[in-house]
């Protein structure tokens, strides 16, 4: 029975209904990616299926989602412009290719990040050849590296595209063409990655040696110890580098940097992957200090195992006060980072907690999450575990197995799936994991 023209403005609403549910849930989709306590099956039944649902309540609107789909594009809201190039880039009708092709060859920097953004986890194989063709015609290092990016998440060598952006673009661009040459073979990434050591801007070596290290370089690694001791205000990156494969003496380092207000932040973080039980009593004596005491408290957990919420290990917070409306600042950003969001900890319970706890860890060794670390604890933390910590867990993988694990870690669930089994796969043909 054909649609009347009531009927038919009520299924437009429905299509922009889905459109509006897709990009909210992409955007609390891309903030679950980092989430405190839920792990990714956890995202995928809370978050991911029902975004993959709004997307295929888009995709009802026939040949017209096209049109829905253009609209969100120019939107000016990022999290509808990627909605809107994953529609585009999903679909098999050759109209809805050619459509993000356009919008792509018009786009600028501001726009250019959440189209390939979309485009990398739902591009089909011939949207993505479309995009790699236009990217790489576009004269603009921020073209170059938006397709250095492209080809690392899809894990394909980069082309003549790295070495645009690197010497033509600005640091970021710089940046994403170090991290695009960990997919080079060998003797053409070592060449890039040593230009990299030596640039000028801290981002760029810091990039650089990050890519060194997943692939073995020693030269990179040098470049992580000396530039971490330094103990300056380029420091601070390099300390997790350090805790994840260091050994005590690069721990101590991390522990200096305690001292230092400035790097305290990334040390705390640092030590959740130090392990030890001096590194979790490094974290009850930091939940003091109002500034790192939440970040001390999830650097404990993923030691120990413990959840602050589930084992009483909170402090309960009031609520905070609500300013005057002509005291309240209307322009103010009111989105707290993820962090500030994070369980307050009860330092008298935390320290109730590690009594009872700390004669099962063994002095020296590592834990994660209360066990024991080995590589399988590490896989298991990556299969199962929260995903906050989960990307620095696969570039501790990579870098000890030689590249044989590798998960990207902000990919939809099913790619992830299929990567873990993988790399498990490659780890037990090697006799690991």
């Amino acid at each position: 029975m054909p649609l009347t023209s009531g009927s038919s403005h009520a299924f437009d609403d429905l299509v922009e209904e889905s459109l509006d549910e897709a990009a909210f849930l992409w955007g609390r989709w891309e903030g679950e990616l980092v989430s405190l306590t839920r792990s990714l099956d956890e995202v995928w039944s809370w978050t991911e299926d029902r975004l993959h649902g709004a997307l295929d309540g888009v995709r009802a609107a026939g040949p017209g989602f096209i049109d829905v789909a253009i609209a969100a594009m120019s939107s000016g809201d990022p999290h509808r412009t990627a909605v809107g190039a994953a529609l585009l880039g999903s679909s098999t009708d050759p109209a809805a290719t050619q459509a993000l092709l356009s919008a792509l060859r018009a786009a600028d920097h501001p726009v250019l990040a959440p189209i390939v953004r979309g485009l990398e986890l739902l591009g089909t194989r011939p949207a993505l050849r479309g995009a790699a063709g236009v990217l790489g015609e576009r004269d603009t290092p921020s073209c170059k590296a938006a397709l250095c990016r492209l080809k690392a998440f899809l894990r394909a060598a980069p082309g003549s595209e790295l070495a645009s952006a690197f010497e033509h673009g600005d640091a970021s661009s710089k940046a994403d063409a170090m991290r695009a040459a960990q997919y080079l073979p060998g003797h053409a990434a070592e060449e890039w990655i040593a230009r990299g050591l030596v640039d000028p801007d801290p981002s760029v070596r810091y990039a650089a040696a990050e890519t060194g290290t997943r692939r073995g370089n020693r030269a990179a690694w040098r470049v992580v110890t000396g530039q971490g001791a330094a103990l300056d205000a380029h420091s601070g990156p390099y300390l997790r580098l350090l805790a994840l494969l260091g050994n005590a003496e690069s721990h101590e380092v991390v522990y200096a940097a305690l001292r230092i207000a400035a790097l305290r932040p990334q040390a705390v973080w640092s030590l959740g992957h130090i392990g030890t039980v001096r590194a979790a009593e490094a974290c009850i004596a930091g939940m003091k200090h109002d500034a790192v005491a939440r970040a001390c408290g999830e650097a404990y957990c993923w030691i120990t195992g413990a959840v602050l919420e589930r084992d009483g290990l909170a402090r309960q917070e009031a609520a905070p006060d609500v300013p005057a409306f002509e005291d309240d600042d209307l322009d103010a950003n009111l989105v707290p980072p993820p962090d500030a969001l994070w369980p307050l900890p009860d330092v008298d319970a935390v320290r109730q907690h590690w009594l009872a706890r700390r004669p099962g860890m063994h002095a020296t060794a590592r834990h994660l999450r209360g066990i024991a670390t080995s590589q399988s604890t590490r896989v298991a933390a990556v299969e199962t575990g929260p995903m906050l910590r989960r990307p620095d867990l696969v570039l501790e993988l990579q870098a000890r197995t030689q590249g044989k694990y590798d998960v990207e870690t902000r990919a939809f669930t099913a790619r992830q799936r299929k990567m873990m089994a993988a790399a498990r796969a490659a780890l037990s043909a090697d006799g690991g994991a």
